[in-house]
């Protein structure tokens, strides 16, 4: 192979990358504001329901996640991922909280903030909790940036509550 070829092919495979990860998967393998079609096709686990109410649709699916099942549920607003989590029932021995700890944290590096029950990641498109709840079960909630921020009436620039 010649030295321009060897350049040109080197630049694609740069370009490949960078796009791969501009693109990069906020919730296992979706990105925010995806379709209902294009969640569905991402997701790997078994269907279990789907409800659509006036401008808002919630789908579920099962599926092991860390080797543990777990309730998968993506909310879609106007056709688009919003929001979307990991449901754990019957935690007792906190496995599941404890995994998907290790797991984010491995991801995303230290929570923002975390308290026994309770922790939270801010990354640059979404915002994580994780939590451990008084019924045994572990949550861990997902949501996009924007709407996490809409959703909580926080100011686009300060992160503090509009009164």
């Amino acid at each position: 192979m010649n030295t321009t070829r060897r350049i040109f092919v080197f630049v694609i495979l740069v370009l490949c990358a960078a796009a791969q990860g501009a693109f990069a998967a906020e919730f296992r393998n979706a990105t925010w504001l995806m379709s209902k079609e294009e969640v569905v096709k991402s997701e790997p686990g078994l269907f279990v329901s789907e409800l659509n109410l006036p401008g808002q649709q919630q789908i579920v699916f099962r599926a092991l996640v860390n080797g543990i099942t777990a309730i998968i549920t993506y909310i879609l607003e106007d056709d688009k991922l919003i929001s979307a989590s990991y449901t754990f029932r019957r935690d007792l021995d906190r496995t599941a909280f404890d995994a998907m700890r290790k797991d984010l944290v491995g991801r995303n590096g230290d929570p923002a903030f975390e308290k026994e029950n309770l922790a939270g990641w801010r990354l640059e498109r979404s915002e994580i909790a994780l939590a451990h709840l008084r019924d045994s079960t572990t949550q861990v909630s997902f949501w996009e940036k924007s709407y996490f921020a809409r959703m909580n009436r926080l100011a686009e620039t300060g992160g503090t509550a509009k009164n």
